[in-house]
This record gives C-alpha cells, sequence and structure tokens, in this order.
C-alpha cells in the first residue's frame, strides 16, 4: 500500500510541477512582447506551450488527487500503471499513432518538394498551419482509438 501511495504522490508532484511550468510559460508569453521589442518569433509559441502544460497539470491533479483520497482506486491506478496487458496496448496503439504522424509529415515534406519546383502549388500560410495541427491531432485520434478497440477487443 505504501508503494502505492507514494506512486500517487509523484504523478500529484508531477501535476503540480506541470502546472507551475505553465503558469511560468504562460506569463513569459504574455510578458515578453511588451519587455522586449522586436522579437524574432512569435511569442504566442510560448504562451501556447504554457497552455498545454497548465492543461496536462490541471488533468494530472484532478485525476490523482481522486485517487489519493480512495485507496481502491489508488490501488487500481497504481496496478494499470503496471500491468503488461495494458502497456503492451499502449505500445501497439502508440505504434500506429507514430506510422500516421510519419505518413502526415513525409506527405507534407512531399508537398513542400513537389512546390517548390513547381509540380504542386505551394501551400498558403492558412493550409500549412491546417496541415500542422492535421499532424498532431490525427495521430492522437488514431492513438485514443486504438486504446479504445483494442480494450474492447484485446
Amino acid at each position: 500500500m505504501n508503494k502505492q501511495v507514494n506512486w500517487i504522490k509523484q504523478q500529484l508532484r508531477l501535476g503540480w510541477i506541470a502546472l507551475a511550468a505553465g503558469i511560468v510559460f504562460s506569463l513569459a508569453g504574455l510578458l515578453l512582447p511588451r519587455l522586449v521589442n522586436g522579437l524574432p518569433f512569435n511569442a504566442r509559441i510560448i504562451t501556447g506551450l504554457g497552455i498545454f502544460l497548465l492543461g496536462v497539470g490541471i488533468a494530472y491533479l484532478a485525476r490523482y488527487s481522486a485517487a489519493r483520497r480512495d485507496p481502491r482506486a489508488a490501488a487500481r491506478m497504481s496496478s494499470e500503471a503496471r500491468d503488461e496487458r495494458i502497456q503492451g496496448i499502449r505500445a501497439r496503439a502508440g505504434n500506429r499513432a507514430y506510422w500516421v504522424s510519419t505518413a502526415i509529415v513525409y506527405a507534407g515534406l512531399m508537398w513542400v518538394s513537389f512546390s517548390a519546383s513547381g509540380s504542386l502549388p505551394v501551400l498558403s500560410a492558412d493550409a500549412l498551419w491546417y496541415f500542422l495541427a492535421a499532424a498532431v491531432i490525427l495521430p492522437f485520434a488514431v492513438y485514443a482509438a486504438s486504446l479504445a478497440y483494442d480494450q474492447q477487443h484485446g
């Protein structure tokens, strides 16, 4: 039981670290353009990273705070984290997501290469943004769908 409590505390610590880093990055992204003129990059990148870390921190804290109060939930979460079957399912889902992301990024690189030679039209900034968003979102969707499918049919 002590191992489970320590594991939950470690996960909560990670949540607090992510939350604190998210606050720091968000504030840095908001304040940096006001403090430094002529930044060579868009400071929204830093703010976006901060928002992402805030979300990760809140998710960790929400999930593991509930487990800290319920010993059975803590035991279940701890055993699930070490369960070989679940680790295998996650590995397969991650592998599928990796191949999807590889295919999407490869297609994008080929498009840019062919458009440089005039064989394809050049992507606009908006089209490129949507393409990059798809390169992030679609592999995650494949990962989540693979997890759900393999847990139901595995």
